[in-house]
């Protein structure tokens, strides 16, 4: 169910603070929200923005697996969920849960792509090698991404 006034403004609003890198600001307006809408799709996708913005790992992980929960199919809240666990509990971790989705999510180049990470930051390159070109032959726009990436310079 969508939202309705004035709900929808003040997440208007946080999407517009957001946007400008103003997440205690976003984070303040949905803080505004009705508790009942707190836990709607939308208000929960901006906290993991928020989330992330501030660098609140275990709120962005914890919003992100209830996305998960919620939303099974959004290849994006796993990996969002990876992500977070990666910075505030490790890196195992992390790929643990990317690679219980792998099955879920065969034809998703990030999945392919995040794994690559995190088997070359663990200081294991020929994996990482594999998930690469399992992700470029899904997507090739990857490679550039690939060729920035601080995780891969190994």
């Amino acid at each position: 169910m969508p939202l309705e006034p004035p709900d929808q403004q003040l997440f208007e609003a946080a999407c517009g603070y957001a946007q400008l890198g103003m997440f205690l600001d976003a984070n303040e307006e949905l803080e505004k929200v009705d508790p009942l809408n707190r836990a709607a799709p939308e208000i929960l996708a901006l906290r993991v923005a928020i989330y992330s913005g501030l660098k609140k790992w275990e709120l962005m992980a914890e919003v992100s697996k209830r996305l998960v929960e919620f939303q099974p199919n959004d290849v994006q809240w796993t990996v969002s969920y990876a992500y977070a666990v990666r910075r505030f509990d490790s890196l195992e971790s992390a790929k643990e849960i990317l690679l219980n989705a792998e099955p879920n999510f065969p034809s998703e180049a990030i999945i392919k792509y995040n794994l690559a990470c995190y088997e070359c930051v663990a200081g294991n390159v020929q994996p990482a090698k594999k998930y690469l070109q399992r992700c470029f032959a899904i997507d090739s726009n990857w490679r550039l991404q690939a060729l920035k990436d601080d995780d891969l310079k190994p």
